[in-house]
């Protein structure tokens, strides 16, 4: 049976992992969801970021600078602020703009329409031709990054007859314009599909940071969130090479996913597992418990068949003595008698503990209190197991004390203290003087019932044990004396139907005594 719940123990153990295994595979899937929902955000991000770049900023503002002159060598660059409006043109506000420049490839020839700015100059001698390099067919309006960090550069080429470039147009941007575009990128379009936000602003999913090549922050949305789902996207070459940084709110990561984010099985798996093992583990305990439960019934009845035994061994021997006229005189025939009438007098005592005990393990000890004078209980008791001790030769000194009356049931007391002196007897020495009595506890008015031995004692460590059912103790087992461990219990059993308080002590003499306290109705003093 150990070996089956074992077995099951580890059956459990491998299911839970298979579970365990099992979630966290689904927690994988969700997660890899989530983080897949925020590669596709960042990437949609991107794609209406250059649209919005493009439509707000490029278009409208290369237009504007080639009506001012920017794509003829033949015009000044200061057409527009010369003879043009604004409004004719086409874009009502150039605030995004700086300074127009245009630039003659052929020549090198550079022209500005503002103050002078050498980091333009240089970018377009030096820079140029590698982003150039880049997009050879870049007819369409370019935004390129300035190392500089002044601003990015709106530029396009613009081919004479369709068959060859000779000149570059742009003009520079403020870079605080740029906040715009990507602002409405942000905000304008849903980065998921709306089945999964249900309504909700894009602020509550995701967070960005807008990157230019080197690091430095270009724009970020409000508010900011850190977790364990972010992505990165580039804007594009033509789009200033921006880099797109999308992080998922972490409060709101489970609505990407149909069903939301797994919790987490393990600290169910484990508290199940625990309850298993505990379970386990209480069978285990229970199936030791059932064998020294059985052991110690086996031991019961092989004690009891021995006491049992002995008595109507000697009263068969003594009967089938006189029976057949085998004594030889009237004082054997008498002794014969005596010798029969004590062991039946032994065999009804432990009929009758046996009677007592299997009914208070079915339904409880049940009294019948009465007034009753325990010195003349403790006297009746006295000259009741009087033979018993001569038989064992042992002297019995009897402590009567005066008048002591408590309200007790007469007959099962009598029992506990025949129960104490028959274990007296049995384990102490030929000899011996076993003590009955009672005393007056002045102090918390109570009687106490006693019976004091000279035999080896109780160790400390066991007293507690003693009156459990079918206990003995270590150096009983091993002796010829036979017991059926449940006489003890009995007396536990009496005591606490009369609400008394049960002890062992050492006694005076170096062996055990045993101590029923019980309360008093009245106390008279004796002669």
């Amino acid at each position: 049976m150990a070996v089956l719940l074992v077995a099951a123990l580890g059956l459990t153990g491998l299911l839970a992992y298979q579970a365990f295994d099992a979630g966290r595979s689904h927690e994988a899937v969700a997660y890899k969801t989530v983080k897949e929902q925020a590669y596709f955000a960042a990437w949609e991000y991107s794609g209406q970021a250059r649209s919005w770049l493009s439509g707000k900023i490029l278009k409208p503002g290369l237009e504007v600078v080639a009506k001012a002159g920017g794509k003829s060598l033949d015009l000044p660059l200061d057409y527009l602020s010369t003879d043009a409006d604004p409004q004719s043109i086409g874009w009502k506000d150039m605030a995004a703009a700086g300074a127009f420049f245009r630039y003659d490839l052929a020549t090198g020839e550079f022209v500005t329409s503002g103050p002078e700015d050498p980091g333009l100059e240089r970018w377009l001698s030096e820079g140029l031709s590698a982003h150039l390099a880049l997009d050879p067919d870049g007819w369409e309006p370019v935004l390129a990054a300035d190392p500089d960090g002044r601003g990015p550069i709106a530029y396009r080429l613009y081919p004479e007859g369709w068959d060859h470039a000779e000149v570059v147009m742009g003009f520079r941007v403020r870079e605080a314009e740029l906040a715009g575009p990507l602002g409405y990128a942000f905000t304008e379009s849903p980065l998921v599909p709306e089945t999964l936000t249900d309504g909700r602003s894009t602020e509550e999913f995701f967070s960005v940071v807008v990157l230019d090549p080197l690091g430095r922050r270009v724009w970020t949305s409000e508010p900011q969130y850190e977790s364990d789902f972010s992505a990165a996207d580039t804007v594009g070459v033509r789009w200033g090479g921006y880099r797109t940084l999308l992080t998922v709110n972490p409060a709101v990561a489970e609505g990407l996913v149909i069903g939301g984010l797994p919790r987490s099985r393990l600290p169910n798996i484990l508290l199940l597992l625990a309850l298993t093992g505990g379970l386990v583990v209480a069978a285990l305990l229970q199936l030791r418990r059932d064998a020294e439960l059985a052991q110690l019934r086996g031991d019961f009845v092989s004690g009891v068949s021995h006491e049992l035994r002995t008595p109507l061994a000697q009263i068969r021997m003594f009967a089938e003595t006189l029976l057949l006229g085998r004594v030889r005189n009237d004082e054997e025939r008498r002794r014969s008698l005596e010798i029969i009438v004590n062991e039946s007098q032994r065999l009804s005592h432990q009929v009758n503990n046996l009677l007592l005990y299997s009914r208070s393990e079915r339904q409880g000890v049940r009294i019948d209190p009465a007034p009753t004078d325990l010195s003349g209980l403790v006297n009746e008791v006295a000259e009741a197991f009087d033979p018993l001790a001569q038989a064992a030769r042992s002297d019995l000194a009897v402590h009567p004390n005066g008048t002591i009356v408590a309200r007790v049931d007469g007959r099962m007391v009598r029992q506990a203290l025949l129960n104490l002196l028959d274990n007296a007897i049995k384990y102490g020495p030929a000899g011996q003087t076993i003590s009955l009595g009672v005393e007056h506890l002045e102090s918390v008015d109570r009687a106490r019932l006693f019976v004091e031995d000279q035999g080896p004692g109780v160790p400390e460590d066991q007293r507690r044990r003693i009156w459990e059912p079918y206990f003995r103790m270590e150096t009983h087992r091993e002796s010829s004396v036979a017991g059926s461990g449940i006489g003890l219990s009995v007396v536990r059993q009496v005591a606490e139907a009369h609400g008394a308080d049960l002890s062992v002590e050492p006694g005076q003499g170096g062996g055990a005594r045993f101590q029923l306290d019980l309360p008093i109705l009245s106390v008279a003093a004796g002669d």
